[in-house]
């Protein structure tokens, strides 16, 4: 069975879940954190990009499906031992500047919280990023004040180290600096501490326990990985799971059966 056609037949299949509540009823024992990139209608919907269109019936999926919360929310009833399951929250790595023009709005639109992980070096900068070089053109990153304006709008604002370290990879003293700047770059611009964290790249390959060590001795009370998996509904908040919205997912209801199938 090609691809495409299996990806339709979920659909067909995750749609007729989420009319009988299966997918709701499921979703209870999850708590879901979600992780988004580019939001952009002038790139090719490949790799990290997502057209405005499918985010937004995305945001409609998740918040007809979730009760959808701010990452702080998850983290504060998990380390509570609240029960958080049937929660999701949105999150969106990097600080490209479609995140401000195009992806903000959309969850203003909806009424939906967000936590935007930024890496400050980009901030404000021409950085073409590594994997971003073969674009036709080069999406850009948000500037200091679209930051300050995402903070006083209520969104969340995280911290991603200066320069998109590999954490996995990285020595002690690097790892710290990394960790050290951006925290007080966030701080000092946005006039607030910034606890949350989320590692670049976000593989299981690029997490160890000594950056972990490293990340709550920084002050902050959370590492977010990015390479699938949904959390118990007390998780550990210095080991959460976040899944990537990438290509893989057509649509939302194909989303939603991988979800209840724990393919995820």
């Amino acid at each position: 069975m090609k691809a495409p056609i299996a990806k339709k037949i979920k659909a067909v299949v995750g749609r007729a879940a989420s009319k009988v509540g299966v997918l709701r009823r499921d979703f209870r024992s999850k708590m879901v954190i979600v992780a988004f990139h580019r939001v952009n209608d002038n790139l090719p919907e490949t790799g990290l990009t997502y057209s405005s269109e499918k985010f937004e019936k995305f945001c409609e999926f998740f918040r007809s499906e979730f009760k959808v919360t701010a990452l702080s929310e998850q983290i504060a009833g998990s380390n509570a031992g609240k029960d958080m399951g049937g929660t999701l929250s949105i999150t969106l790595d990097d600080g490209y500047r479609d995140n401000f023009e195009v992806a903000a709005p959309i969850l203003r639109k909806l009424g939906l919280p967000a936590t935007f992980f930024v890496t400050t070096g980009f901030i404000g900068s021409q950085t073409v990023a590594f994997w971003d070089q073969e674009l036709p053109e080069a999406p850009g990153w948000m500037d200091w004040d679209q930051l300050r304006s995402l903070a006083s709008q209520g969104f969340e604002i995280g911290c991603h180290t200066d320069t998109h370290l590999d954490l996995g990879s990285a020595d002690e003293q690097t790892a710290w600096a990394e960790l050290e700047l951006s925290k007080r770059k966030l701080r000092e611009q946005l006039g607030r501490p910034t606890p949350l964290f989320a590692y670049p790249f976000g593989s299981r390959n690029n997490i160890c326990e000594r950056s972990r060590a490293l990340v709550r001795k920084a002050g902050f009370v959370c590492c977010a990985s990015c390479c699938g998996g949904v959390n118990p509904r007390t998780g550990d908040a210095f080991d959460l799971n976040r899944i990537p919205i990438g290509p893989g997912f057509v649509t939302p209801d194909q989303f939603g059966l991988d979800l209840l199938l724990n393919r995820i």
